[in-house]
């Protein structure tokens, strides 16, 4: 029971409270201190061709199969490190 009257007094104790208000110049003050400065969009194209770019060329390596003969040296050595034998 007192429990429930302690929760009671707790959620009804913001009852008669008012909203704070802010100060009007303190929102302008804060606007001024904030400085924007924009991009032009010629970087932001640049920007986004790059990018384009970027994942072009990374698909187009990960997608592509080289025909590579193998070399005299290259078969000789993965056929020594199949069988481990030297001679």
């Amino acid at each position: 029971m007192e429990q429930e009257q302690w929760i009671n007094e707790v959620l009804e104790s913001t009852a008669g409270m008012k909203p704070a208000i802010p100060d009007a110049r303190l929102f302008a003050k804060i606007q001024n201190s904030i400085q924007t400065e924009n991009i032009s969009m010629r970087w932001v194209w640049m920007a986004a061709a790059t990018l384009l770019l970027l994942v072009t060329l990374n698909i187009t390596f990960v997608f592509s199969t080289s025909k590579k003969e193998k070399t005299a040296t290259e078969v000789i050595a993965n056929d020594l490190s199949k069988s481990n034998q030297l001679y």
